[in-house]
């Protein structure tokens, strides 16, 4: 019996995710809350906002892949996977900052993982397969005006074009 490995798309969401965990954790970066307390921006996978997830917070998920060929005539493919980051804090001008950190800390790329299910679901077991090269494609505000909750208040969107080495 073979176990389905995570695919490429869930592997390079999988990277970033571990990458910008850890970059948070060695550089003990933290934010201040609307109380003034110093807390540790979490960092979620998933299209949708769970409403159980602790802002500050930094959103990963792909969005599209891309497969041109790469030469006429040729099966061969140059795939690339867009992958869209959310920044959601809880004060105004944070989720700048915390887009410049994110974007100053993936600017050379990241270690890409393969990932395959273990028997814990939250703790797969990941091999070093290469290197996530990255290419920011915009980087931007969102502003969806003063009438929403505190998921959409602050909020800043990076979308990425990736590819593997």
């Amino acid at each position: 019996m073979v176990i389905l490995t995570w695919g490429i798309t869930r592997s390079i969401e999988n990277s970033l995710i571990d990458f910008l965990s850890s970059k948070i954790i060695t550089t003990g970066l933290t934010l201040l809350n609307d109380n003034g307390v110093a807390v540790t921006p979490n960092v979620y996978r998933g299209k949708q906002v769970n409403l159980n997830w602790n802002l500050p917070l930094i959103q990963v998920y792909y969005d599209d892949k891309l497969q041109p060929r790469l030469e006429l005539g040729t099966n061969l493919r140059m795939t690339s996977y867009s992958i869209l980051i959310e920044i959601r804090t809880l004060l105004s001008g944070q989720e700048i900052d915390l887009a410049d950190w994110v974007e100053s800390q993936l600017n050379n790329g990241c270690a890409y993982y393969t990932y395959t299910p273990s028997l814990t679901p939250d703790n797969p077991t990941k091999t070093l397969a290469g290197h996530v090269n990255i290419d920011f494609q915009s980087s931007n505000q969102v502003n969806l005006g003063d009438n929403v909750d505190k998921f959409d208040k602050y909020r800043y969107r990076i979308a990425l074009k990736t590819w593997i080495n």
